[in-house]
């Protein structure tokens, strides 16, 4: 058997065997399939900054389109989750402390200035701050998922990955859709949509949404439901060509207001050992903390007021040879939180905080046009953001809490970069990228606590190179393996949060580095009617940015501090298939070993002890734990989903439509390896059924959302203290942790 049938035979195996066992994603719906029932062959995708076919890319990325978002019932920005299992989000009661983390690697910090580990991009335009992600998901043409750094070509906010969503463009003809949903716990949405030419040479699209929900978390002190949100907002976009030239102007405006994001009682003990009331400001009464508790008693409901506009430029021109691209984008987005920090129907601890954040961007582009055996890009890149944040904590019964400041963090990066592809033979190209970034950052902070406030300012830059290089190698039209070795960069960043003070201003955080090394298989099979993707990866990251203890300072304090080691390594397999005219099968598995390497200095969880590996620091006089070989936050072993969608004639002018989807993931833990935060393994279900037009001019379909009622939570928080003790644990409970049933119509034209 020679090379290209071993190999091909290799691959066909894997790819039955995944699906098989119905662990096989949505590596590409974006295409319908041909009239044979056979898989399109081109799925375009830009994980490279230009077209691409997807089987044609050296890189681990993942596609998915609005049919896998329907099946999943994903809505919103966290919903990626269920279709992406390298995807894992941190939920927290502030949006803009929600951690994003592909293969085990986000970003957790109380820190405002510190860029995230994901990088996350809307039409080609990478946004400053994680919390600006999470909102609807509305209009979307394709998400694409990119795993591992990407930082040769998307910058240093992209050092463990990018998720870029491309909404949909305008069309040639004149179309329009609207759609409505409703479920039984009181969510309300519309959204419509309106499309078409502008003369010969333009054409624009309009898109809104509102919705409504009236949320699912009882406060028992006022009577009122939490985690309510009403949300809205518009998008538009025109094209126009030129001659030689293509325009594309965008603008995207969201707003929501809420009051979710409040935690509830896990555990809350009022007896300690002995038998003696403890914790007993806390009132119970018709509270059973547990995984399924969505009752509390506040005085202070939590409060998210959300808004964001983003505008964008594109220029495209032709010059023959290359295309000259130019991206100009605006972004504002101004956020606004309040939360009750100590869960008691008494005025106790309180905090409200506002985020301004600004940002310009623009970059440069040349891309070659398609030709062999060489190809290039080279471009420059400027940005400038910054963010002003006020924070209060009013807490009237503990002085020493309280906090009343404001800051301004301020970063401007300026970077060119280069990607070069050149075919070694006409089966085995070599392609290598390099960027260059420096950067500038600064900071003003001022403590308001005093009848003259005290400030404290700093300023630094830092340059830095970062380079990819990948081999790949086609087998057949059909079967393409690659390898790939890549560096990656996140810069330096001011802890800027309470407690912030001179030396904080004059010593930034030390920027993060690390080294990934990627192969893989990528193919299609069965006629062409299967597409398939299966990678091994390994990550090191040195001087890791994360909240610990800050050793140098007497007496130490808990504060953002470049931990030291870590490590990611595992599988990725991800396919679908056309078995049949009208069935669509499709999903992924990971498994994902994210460990840390090196952390001596980690914060000891309440009533750790010295066998349980919490020590005493002689120097300092301060107790700290040894992270080395645990594992990292909220990253499951082994993670997979799965999906369908069916399509099957009725009559001869109607259909039925049925898809579904089901996640599982293994349990987790927080970084401090508390055995109180263990999160156990669970599986959600979505799926839906109904009936449409065979033109697909209207579809009206009912679903069902944790299908099999699996209680699950997100995060777990030990709150215990030595002045709460014995313990108490709070959690965040999702809006679907029971099942919850609805009805979808839309129509167009």
């Amino acid at each position: 058997m020679n090379s290209v049938k071993l190999v091909s035979s290799v691959a066909r195996i894997a790819l039955a065997v995944g699906c098989a066992s119905l662990t096989a994603p949505a590596l590409a719906q974006d295409a319908a399939p041909a009239d044979d029932g056979a898989a399109s062959d081109e799925i375009v995708i830009t994980a490279q900054k230009r077209e691409q076919n997807v089987l044609d890319v050296p890189v681990a990325v993942s596609v998915v389109n609005q049919t896998v978002l329907d099946a999943a019932q994903v809505n919103d920005f966290s919903g990626l989750t269920n279709v992406s299992p390298s995807l894992t989000i941190t939920a927290s009661g502030n949006q803009n402390q929600n951690t994003v983390s592909l293969r085990g690697i986000g970003t957790f910090s109380f820190s405002t200035s510190v860029e995230p580990s994901v990088l996350v991009m809307v039409d080609e335009v990478p946004l400053l701050l994680p919390g600006q992600a999470f909102g609807n998901l509305t209009d979307v043409a394709r998400i694409e998922v990119l795993r591992g750094p990407q930082g040769t070509l998307f910058g240093k906010s992209a050092s463990a990955g990018v998720i870029s969503i491309t909404t949909e463009a305008p069309t040639s003809t004149l179309t329009g859709s609207a759609e409505l949903m409703a479920t039984a716990d009181d969510e309300y949405k519309v959204q419509a949509g309106l499309s078409g030419p502008i003369g010969p040479d333009g054409g624009f699209r309009v898109s809104g949404y509102y919705s409504d929900f009236g949320g699912y978390i009882n406060n028992l002190h006022t009577g009122n439901k939490l985690g309510q949100l009403e949300s809205w907002g518009v998008r538009g976009k025109f094209d126009y060509r030129i001659g030689a030239l293509d325009l594309s102007l965008i603008a995207d405006y969201g707003d929501s207001y809420g009051n979710g994001g409040v935690d509830t009682f896990r555990r809350l003990d009022q007896r300690n050992a002995a038998g003696n009331p403890v914790n007993t400001s806390y009132n119970l009464t018709g509270i059973t903390p547990g995984p399924d508790n969505v009752n509390v008693r506040i005085n202070d409901e939590q409060v998210n007021d959300s808004d964001q506009l983003l505008l964008a430029a594109k220029l495209n021109l032709d010059l023959g040879f290359a295309t000259l691209s130019s991206i100009t984008s605006y972004q504002n987005w101004n956020y606004y939180i309040e939360n009750d920090q100590d869960l008691t129907p008494s005025p106790s601890i309180l905090q409200l905080s506002g985020y301004d954040v600004k940002s310009v961007t623009q970059e440069l582009r040349l891309t070659s046009a398609p030709s062999e055996p060489f190809e290039y890009m080279v471009g420059l890149y400027y940005s400038d953001g910054g963010t002003d944040r006020t924070f209060v904590r009013l807490a009237p019964n503990t002085p020493p809490l309280r906090q009343n400041w404001a800051s301004t963090g301020n970063s401007r990066s300026y970077a060119g970069f280069v990607q070069l592809g050149f075919d070694l033979s006409p089966t085995t190209k070599l392609s290598g990228g390099a960027r260059i970034n420096h950067e500038k950052i600064d900071v003003r902070f001022q403590d308001n606590r005093t009848a003259t406030p005290t400030v404290f300012s700093g300023e630094d830059s830092e340059t830095a190179f970062t380079w990819k290089a990948a081999l790949q190698h086609d087998f057949s039209d059909d079967l393409m393996a690659f390898a790939s070795i890549a560096t990656g960069y996140k810069g330096q960043a001011y802890d800027v949060a309470s407690g912030f003070d001179q030396r904080r201003a004059s010593n930034p955080i030390r920027s993060e580095s690390s080294m990934n090394y990627e192969i893989g298989i990528k193919g299609r099979a069965f006629d062409r009617r299967a597409q398939f993707q299966l990678v091994a990866f390994w990550t090191d990251y040195d001087d890791f940015q994360a909240q610990g203890i800050n050793n140098e300072v007497v007496p130490q304090q808990f504060e953002l501090t470049n931990v030291g080691k870590l490590r990611s390594r595992g599988v990725e397999f991800e396919a679908s298939i056309n078995p049949t005219a009208g069935l669509t099968l499709f999903g992924s598995a990971a498994y994902i070993d994210a460990r840390v390497r090196e952390f001596p200095d980690a914060q000891c969880y309440y009533g750790q002890t010295v066998a349980e590996g919490c020590v005493l620091d002689t120097a300092s006089g301060q107790f700290r734990q040894d992270l080395a070989g645990k594992k990292l936050a909220n990253s499951p072993d082994f993670k997979f989903n799965f999906g369908f969608k069916y399509e099957a004639p009725i009559t001869e002018s109607l259909e039925l439509v049925t898809d579904g989807n089901y996640v599982w993931q293994s349990s987790v833990n927080g970084l401090s390896q508390n055995p109180r935060t263990v999160i156990d393994a669970y599986g959600i279900a979505n799926a839906s059924i109904g009936v449409q037009d065979k033109d697909g001019d209207w579809r009206v379909s009912f679903f069902v959302n944790n299908l099999f009622d699996q209680d699950y939570v997100t995060s777990l928080i030990d709150n215990t203290t030595t002045r709460d003790a014995p313990y108490i644990i709070y959690q965040q409970v999702p809006r679907n942790y029971k099942r919850y049933v609805g009805v979808r119509a839309r129509i167009g034209f």
